[in-house]
């Protein structure tokens, strides 16, 4: 999987929903500086914090992880 590319859907889902890194951080109980290194492509989220992302974001897991 590509972190950048997973990294520019999870921002481009955040800024559809009208939220900020902090809001969506708060949102699935992590840290402003974890979204920002997820949307970076820096580092990636783990399965079930993609899962809790997806959720708050309304979109379907696989939204983000497809190539």
């Amino acid at each position: 999987m590509d972190t950048k590319k997973l990294g520019k859907r999870i921002k481009l889902a955040r800024v559809e929903s009208d939220l900020t890194q902090a809001q969506l951080a708060k949102k699935i109980d992590a840290k402003q500086k974890s979204i920002s290194r997820y949307e970076t492509g820096a580092s990636s989220p783990s399965l079930e914090t993609l899962v809790k992302i997806a959720k708050v974001l309304k979109k379907p897991a696989g939204y983000f992880l497809d190539e």
